[in-house]
């Protein structure tokens, strides 16, 4: 069953250290940047685009993505270019070994990416470009905060739900279908007032979206009364309950 998140929801997003998503089909090359970075990055590896999808999908933690350029089945233009399409905050990086001018065009092109290395790339090189990378993630973050604090009175942080929960997965795919792949799931807030229409509701969760593509995760058992989906209403959270406010029907 759902539980309260309201005690948990300040600063969780500073809370969640970011993760580096390096890609691959040579898991010895994978190894080797683990090994060299593992000390000042916390990094995942990915032997595949499908892979480094699946595990973008099952996490909100991710950052940065530093793909190989010649995979097989999906090479690493086409996958920061997917990246871009349903992960636009994720900071993307293309390494290989190609260093020829239209390769280079064909990722910034497809990919929108962030900078374009060449193997072999120095550990001072690499380090310095994810340390920008990630200075990039959080100023795109950051402007985000500022947005939703100014339209909605405070910051909105990000549902901090397991990853790899049948839950989440549930919630997550209710959101892209409903709502779109460009949509932010956040948590409600102790003090949080969200006016908005009711999109889904499950046995733990009810989704409510917000304006822009916003859709706030209403734990089901702290709310006063379960609104119908298409419902309008405001929901106000006060000493760890809220309180649902029917305002119009769809």
């Amino acid at each position: 069953m759902a539980t309260g998140v309201l005690s948990s929801t300040a600063g969780s997003e500073h809370l969640m250290q970011e993760k580096i998503l390096f890609v691959d089909d040579e898991v010895q090359v994978l190894e080797g940047y683990r090994r060299l970075l593992h000390t000042s990055f916390q990094i995942e590896t990915a032997s595949s685009g499908a892979d480094a999808l699946k595990k973008l999908k099952n996490s909100k933690q991710f950052a940065v993505v530093v793909c190989d350029m010649r995979m097989p089945e999906m090479d690493g233009a086409h996958l920061l270019h997917t990246i871009m399409l349903d992960f636009p905050e994720v900071v993307r990086i293309m390494l290989t070994g190609n260093s020829d001018q239209q390769t280079a065009i064909d990722a910034v092109n497809q990919g929108n990416i962030f900078r374009f290395l060449t193997k072999p790339c120095s550990k001072d090189d690499l380090s310095k470009t994810l340390n920008a990378a990630l200075i990039q993630y959080r100023m795109t973050k950051n402007k985000e905060n500022l947005l939703d604090s100014a339209r909605y009175g405070h910051r909105l942080d990000p549902w901090t739900a397991d990853p790899s929960s049948e839950a989440f997965r549930e919630v997550e795919e209710k959101v892209h279908e409903l709502v779109g792949n460009d949509a932010r799931t956040v948590q409600p807030s102790e003090g949080g007032i969200y006016l908005g229409k009711i999109v889904w509701s499950s046995t733990d969760y009810v989704l409510q979206t917000l304006s822009p593509a916003r859709v706030v995760v209403h734990p089901r058992n702290l709310l006063s009364e379960i609104p119908d989906p298409g419902e309008l209403v405001r929901i106000e959270y006060n000493n760890g309950s809220a309180e649902v406010i029917r305002m119009a029907r769809r």
